[in-house]
Parts: C-alpha cells; sequence; structure tokens
C-alpha cells in the first residue's frame, strides 16, 4: 500500500508512556508534520503526559486514554475505542511496545494503522515495524524507526517544548510570590526514577556550596520525592524555601527550567524537558546509558563514568554504585559553570 497515494487529513499518535518518550517523540511529529502539514495531529497520552504533549509544537490537539482510571480494563479500551471513532481519524501511528495502542486503533475503526511487531500487534496494525532496535543508538533515533514504512523521516532529531501563555503567566506570579529572579538562579534535580540513579550527597553539597556564590539554587523534584529533596537542603543549609517538590506543574516546571542559568540533574523527566526548553543542561549517568537517553545540545552534556558493569538499568548486582560515586563533584560544577557561561 502507497502511504502517498492515501488522502491523510486526521492522524492520531498514540503514546501512552512516559514525561521523556512522549518529549522524545518529537522528530517524530516534525516530521508526520512536515509530510501532511494541512492535516490534523492529535495526540493521544495518559493524564500525567497530556501537559507535555500539549507543548508540542507539532501536534494541534490532545486526548487522554486514563489507562488505570476510567479507561481501565477490557471495558475501558472499548469505551476509549468508542470515543476515538467519533473523530473520524484516518492514520493511527502507535509509538510504544505495548499491545494496548494498536488494539484500541484498531477497534477504534481506524483505516491505517502503524506501529510495532511486539506483542503479537501485527495482526492489529496494516503496517507494523520490527521492535527490535539495531544498534546503540539515542531514543529520538529510535522512535523514527516508527516511519521506515512510509519512506520519510527527518534530519532534524531535536527535541522542543513551547510553554503554554497561560503557564508563563502563573510563574510569573510565582516568581513574584516565591522572590525568584529569571535567569539567575541554578536548578538542580538529583532523584531518578530509582535508587541507584541519585546523586550521592557529597557531590550535592559540593555542587551547592560553590554554585550559591554566584545564583541562588533551587531543588526539584516530584511530591513523593519531598522528604528526601529537604534531606538535601538541609545536608547542605538550605531552607525548605529552596525545595520544589510538585510545585509546579508540568507546563509550570518547563518555564521554570527554560528561565534558569542552568540545570544538574540525573537521568529522569524533567532533564528531558530541559532539553526541549533549551536550558544549559549537565546530566550525571550511571545505570543508563547516554548514548540512548542524554543530552545532546550544543549547551549541554553528560558526565559519564563508563564502567564495565554499566548501563545495568538498576538491576545490576553492585551494591556500592560506583558509577554514580566515581564521578567528580568539581567536574560536575565546572561543567556546569562552563556550559551555563557564568
Amino acid at each position: 500500500m502507497d502511504i502517498n497515494k492515501l488522502k491523510i487529513k486526521r492522524i492520531l499518535i498514540i503514546d501512552l508512556a512516559f514525561i521523556g518518550d512522549v518529549i522524545l517523540a518529537t522528530p517524530v511529529t516534525r516530521a508526520v508534520k512536515a509530510r501532511w502539514p494541512e492535516a490534523e495531529l492529535t495526540m493521544l497520552t495518559v493524564p500525567f503526559t497530556e501537559a507535555v504533549a500539549k507543548m508540542n509544537p507539532y501536534v494541534d490537539k490532545t486526548l487522554v486514554y486514563d489507562k488505570r482510571g476510567r479507561h481501565k480494563g477490557l471495558s475501558g479500551m472499548w469505551q476509549m475505542a468508542k470515543s476515538l471513532k467519533k473523530y473520524k481519524f484516518d492514520l493511527a501511528i502507535c509509538m510504544n511496545f505495548a499491545l494496548r495502542g494498536a488494539v484500541v486503533a484498531w477497534l477504534a475503526r481506524i483505516p491505517y494503522r502503524l506501529g510495532y511487531d511486539a506483542q503479537h500487534a501485527s495482526f492489529f496494525l496494516t503496517w507494523a515495524v520490527s521492535h527490535i532496535r539495531e544498534g546503540i543508538k539515542h531514543e529520538t533515533e529510535n522512535h523514527l524507526e516508527i516511519l521506515k514504512p512510509f519512506g520519510f523521516s527527518t534530519e532534524d532529531t531535536s527535541i522542543k517544548l513551547e510553554p503554554t501563555a497561560e503557564a508563563i503567566l502563573s510563574m510569573e506570579e510565582k516568581y513574584k510570590n516565591y522572590g525568584i529572579k529569571k535567569s539567575k538562579y541554578y536548578v538542580v534535580c538529583p532523584i531518578g526514577s530509582y535508587e541507584r540513579k541519585n546523586m550521592p550527597i557529597n557531590i550535592v553539597s559540593y555542587l551547592i556550596k560553590e554554585l550559591k556564590n554566584t545564583y541562588p539554587v533551587y531543588f526539584i523534584g516530584g511530591t513523593r520525592e519531598k522528604t528526601e529533596l529537604i534531606g538535601y537542603a538541609q545536608a547542605v543549609q538550605l531552607s525548605e524555601t529552596h525545595v520544589f517538590a510538585g510545585t509546579f506543574n508540568l507546563q509550570e516546571l518547563a518555564v521554570f527550567i527554560k528561565n534558569a542559568a542552568g540545570m544538574a540533574t540525573v537521568d529522569t523527566g524533567p532533564m528531558h524537558i530541559a532539553q526541549a526548553v533549551n536550558c544549559p543542561t549537565i546530566a550525571v549517568f550511571g545505570p543508563t546509558d547516554p548514548i540512548v537517553w542524554g543530552p545532546r545540545n550544543e549547551n549541554s552534556c553528560y558526565i559519564y563514568t563508563n564502567e564495565a558493569c554499566s548501563p545495568c538499568w538498576g538491576k545490576g548486582e553492585c551494591k556500592d554504585n560506583v558509577c554514580i560515586k566515581k564521578i567528580k563533584a568539581k567536574d560536575l560544577y565546572e561543567k556546569l559553570r562552563q556550559y551555563s557561561g557564568h
């Protein structure tokens, strides 16, 4: 079937994964929008990542698949499919390896469906792409594999988010309330999705000690990380007013990071947000692979000791977390000063 002969007016991109995955799908949305500039591009996400999808400049609309709530289970899947039918999508692009997206697109009777062949999804797809990755490359490039059957791609693999006007206005008020000057602060995100990613306190202590001589430093993280982040702050003699744990929604967080002088972080969602809003970023990597997930902007870099046991993705037998502990705090500080221009 020649995709060039099909009339595509409404496109649904299904991405039911995490913050980073939705952000790293930017090149796919860019390529699709360039191929069908007149088509309406909708992204289907889980509730938490809808705010991120709304900042994608190539996405026209967003829809939510609450797979753990009102759309839970087979009955929820059917309800989701029924809801999608009314939009009369011509094409669905399923970004994840999980079977769910392909099944929902099929149930919604979307005529053309593209996705991966994992979990026997081929049965529900018009075109199926192999889920086996060829070589080790950045996840933005991995995502572009989905477009292989269509024969087009993009050379621009940069990621991009544009915070909404509402979020910008909201943050203006919060800057006043917290007494923060735009571009006059640093951001530190020391906690990852699992413990082995986390920055050791000795690295954080050195970093804060040096950075606060230039600008104030603020910790960011989720609500569940608040207690741990307060512990970091106390250890480096910062008050709790320097801890923003669940304080901002995702769109406000994008504004906050965008306006920072620079950011030191581990491999986590806010790192990808920082890249998407072009904040100077130094990322610490240990149990994960920076070639796949690391920052690539010209104003950013990663620090990685490349231990023989890394990447273990947090499942290795190492108890000492040497891949993180061997990183030199001075290197992190000097890189952040260098790339932030301060």
